[in-house]
C-alpha cells in the first residue's frame, strides 16, 4: 500500500520538479504549437452508462441518450487524419463506449489508419465479453483503464449501483488471463475509486488472483463536484470533493484536443463538468466544419484568453477538474509538441513505445 501511495506523490512531485525546470523554456512557444492542431481526438461513442456510480454526473444528466452514427464518426476521423492524426481517446465525458454495438468495428477501422497512433478506453468492463475479451484485445486498442470500486461486491454495489459485480470480476480477469498471453500485450491499468481504505481494498479476497498479474494501479484520493451536481451529501466521508481556488492560466485541457459528441457537437473540454456545458464549451459541429477549423475557431481562442477575466464561462468557472498547464513546462509536454509540430508539416508519426500511465496525454 506504502509503495502505491509513494508512487503516485512520486509522480506527482516528479512533474512539479520537471515543470519548474521547465521554466528555462518558454510555454507560450509550447503551447502556440498546440493550438495549431488537436494532439488527441476524444470521441463519445455514446453518452449511455450501464452503471450509476455516486460520484459521477451521469446520473443528472440532462442530454439525450444517443448513439454516434458512421456519418459523424468516418467524417471526425478523416479530418483528424487529412491532418497528421494521432491519438484516439474513446473515454466519453459520461457514459461507456463498450454499450456501442459498433465498438469493435470501430477501434478496428481506427487501427487500420495509418496516422492513428495510441488508442485508449476507460471501461467499466461490464461489457467486455459483449464482443469476446481476445477480440477487444486485438482490437488494436493501445491501453485499457478499468474503472471499478474493487472488488469486493458489496462495496461495489455502493459506488457503483451496478448488479453486475461478478460479470465485471471475471471479465477483468479474464482480460488480465489472456492478455498476459500476448506477445505485445495491451497497457492495462485498475482505476480504483473505492469507499474504503486501499489498505483494505488490495486485501480483498476477489482481488487476489487478478493482483497476481501485478496490474499497474490508479487510485484518487478526491473527487469532482462537476459543478456542483456531486454534493458532499451524496458522498461517504472517505470520497472528498477538491477543491480549486484559483483559474488564472488557461485550462491544460484546452491544448489537448476537442471531443466530438454522439450527437457531432465539437467541445473543447472533455471533462465531467463539461457533460451539458453545451453553450459554454460547445466550439461548432464537426458536420459543419472541419476539424481544424473547430480546433482554431474564435470560440477556442476566446475560451483560453478568458482565464484570469471576467468573462469566463459559468462551466469552467465552476470546474474543480481545473488544471495549469503545466505539463507543457515538462520533457513530456515538450515531446508531445514536437510530435505535434511534425504532424502539423505532414509527416507520420507513431509511437513504439506505449503509455506508462492510467490516463495518457495522448
Amino acid at each position: 500500500m506504502n509503495s502505491l501511495f509513494i508512487n503516485k506523490i512520486y509522480r506527482i512531485l516528479k512533474r512539479k520538479a520537471e515543470s519548474l525546470i521547465g521554466n528555462i523554456y518558454s510555454i507560450e512557444k509550447v503551447l502556440s504549437v498546440m493550438v495549431e492542431r488537436p494532439f488527441v481526438l476524444h470521441l463519445e461513442f455514446t453518452n449511455l452508462c450501464n452503471a450509476k456510480c455516486i460520484f459521477c454526473p451521469y446520473q443528472f444528466q440532462k442530454r439525450e441518450t444517443v448513439f454516434m452514427s458512421d456519418e459523424i464518426f468516418f467524417k471526425a476521423i478523416n479530418d483528424y487524419c487529412e491532418i497528421g492524426g494521432g491519438s484516439v481517446e474513446l473515454t466519453p465525458v459520461v457514459g461507456d463506449a463498450l454499450i456501442d454495438p459498433k465498438f469493435l468495428d470501430r477501434v478496428k477501422y481506427l487501427r487500420s489508419r495509418p496516422q492513428i497512433d495510441r488508442i485508449h478506453l476507460t471501461t467499466n468492463a461490464i461489457l467486455l465479453d459483449k464482443f469476446g475479451i481476445e477480440e477487444i484485445l486485438n482490437s488494436g486498442l493501445t491501453s485499457i483503464t478499468i474503472s471499478t470500486s474493487g472488488f469486493d461486491k458489496e462495496m461495489y454495489h455502493r459506488v457503483y449501483r451496478s448488479s453486475s459485480y461478478k460479470r465485471m470480476r471475471r471479465n477483468v480477469l479474464n482480460l488480465f488471463q489472456m492478455n498476459s498471453r500476448k506477445t505485445a500485450p495491451v497497457y492495462i491499468t485498475i482505476g480504483l475509486r473505492s469507499d474504503r481504505s486501499l489498505e483494505k481494498v488490495m486485501k480483498d479476497k476477489d482481488f487476489q488472483a487478478i493482483f497476481a498479474y501485478k496490474p499497474p494501479i490508479d487510485f484518487t484520493w478526491s473527487y469532482t463536484s462537476a459543478n456542483g451536481r456531486i454534493t458532499r451529501e451524496l458522498l461517504p466521508d472517505t470520497m472528498k470533493l477538491r477543491i480549486v481556488t484559483s483559474r488564472k492560466k488557461p485550462c491544460v485541457q484546452l491544448f489537448g484536443g476537442p471531443i466530438i459528441l454522439s450527437d457531432g457537437t465539437a467541445m473543447a473540454c472533455s471533462c465531467v463538468a463539461a457533460m451539458d456545458a453545451i453553450e459554454d464549451l460547445g466550439i461548432g459541429n464537426i458536420m459543419n466544419a472541419h476539424l481544424i477549423e473547430l480546433w482554431r475557431s474564435y470560440k477556442m481562442k476566446e475560451l483560453r484568453k478568458s482565464f484570469s477575466t471576467n468573462s469566463l464561462n459559468k462551466t469552467c468557472s465552476g470546474c474543480d477538474m481545473y488544471r495549469e498547464p503545466e505539463l507543457y513546462k515538462t520533457f513530456e509536454g515538450r515531446e508531445i509538441a514536437r510530435i505535434n509540430k511534425l504532424r502539423m508539416e505532414g509527416k507520420l508519426v507513431k509511437r513504439k513505445s506505449k503509455p506508462s500511465e492510467a490516463f495518457p496525454q495522448g
